[in-house]
């Protein structure tokens, strides 16, 4: 049988039940409940329509474009991915020409944690919006603050009180960033939490029996 056939064969079904229940309900309504047939004709053709789309079969997913869906997704990450690549190379430069190693320290984990969720979003780019505002937002920041913190450290005179509010915040994106990293395996964590429910409760369930 063609692919042709095979497409046709549950429409014409279809037609065929909706025709039966049609064609049968006129003579029914009309000998059996005595409707007149100016009644009963009208009648007929409303129930072969109404089971005919009540019967109709219906494609999986149909009207859904999965492909607009994931070419928006795919055009927005790829947008996102280059811009953030660049403010980690720049992060990165940064980092290197500091000279305090604690704040250069900081800065290499911040540029790890976000590296991470590059790479992470280049396999699965759905999740972007996750983490948007990381790549966005704190991770361009995270580099105006290192270019300012160096800015600060090259001074004759270093105001201290600047560098130490900006080493702060510096430590403070840490947990931002991770906070961030972290939203990206929140489905697999839910998804543990329930198989951790369906696990108790069977394991309870043989205990009973």
């Amino acid at each position: 049988m063609s692919d042709a056939d095979r497409t046709r064969d549950p429409v014409d079904r279809t037609d065929i039940l909706a025709g039966l229940a049609g064609g049968l309900f006129a003579p029914v309504a009309t000998f059996g409940f005595g409707l007149p047939w100016w009644v009963s004709v009208p009648g007929a053709l409303l129930v072969f329509f109404g089971v005919r789309l009540a019967v109709q079969p219906r494609q999986l997913f149909e009207g859904f474009d999965f492909g607009e869906a994931d070419q928006a997704s795919l055009e927005l990450a790829r947008e996102i991915l280059s811009d953030a690549r660049v403010q980690l190379d720049r992060l990165a430069a940064v980092a290197r020409d500091m000279s305090s190693a604690s704040v250069r320290h900081k800065l290499e984990h911040l540029r790890s944690i976000a590296a991470r969720v590059v790479d992470e979003i280049e396999q699965r780019p759905s999740r972007v919006n996750n983490v948007r505002r990381l790549l966005t937002y704190f991770l361009p920041a995270a580099v105006r603050l290192a270019d300012g913190y160096r800015v600060l450290e090259r001074a004759n005179d270093p105001d201290r009180e600047r560098l130490k509010a900006t080493d702060a915040m510096i430590g403070r994106l840490d947990q931002v960033f991770g906070r961030y990293a972290d939203r990206l395996s929140q489905e697999e964590v839910e998804g543990l939490d329930v198989e951790l429910r369906l696990l108790e409760n069977s394991i309870r369930d043989e205990q009973r029996r």
